[in-house]
């Protein structure tokens, strides 16, 4: 994933949805990713061995990145997340969805999320 984030042509800025189960290398996971995203949404999972949002924000805090403040928010769902990740996001914006497979699945449970953002049409 970091590869092809890296290959891709400019964002402004890169909005993160993730989520992860406590067994991961959180580490060394997010230490790749992270000086590639500048604002992180973490969720919770509805599954016992995921790691809380609140779990991976101190997980995300012991990364040291060069540069600016990068800021977290901690949401209660994956669909929560995306959903604050769309309203900060200006046009010219990517949003990444990452993690965890429960991540992913909890975003597209309904089909492809139609979402508005304060740039789209409502």
């Amino acid at each position: 994933l970091t590869e092809n984030l890296d290959a891709m042509g400019f964002y402004p800025t890169t909005h993160a949805v993730f989520g992860a189960m406590a067994d991961k290398d959180l580490g060394v996971m997010l230490a790749r990713i992270a000086p590639l995203v500048d604002r992180w949404h973490l969720t919770d999972l509805p599954l016992p061995r995921a790691s809380r949002a609140t779990e991976l924000a101190v997980a995300l805090g012991e990364i040291k990145v060069p540069g600016a403040v990068r800021p977290v928010a901690c949401h209660s769902s994956p669909m929560d997340a995306l959903r604050a990740a769309v309203s900060e996001a200006d046009p010219a914006d990517r949003i990444v969805v990452f993690g965890s497979f429960h991540t992913v699945g909890g975003v597209l449970r309904d089909g492809v999320p139609r979402l508005t953002g304060k740039h789209l049409a409502n």
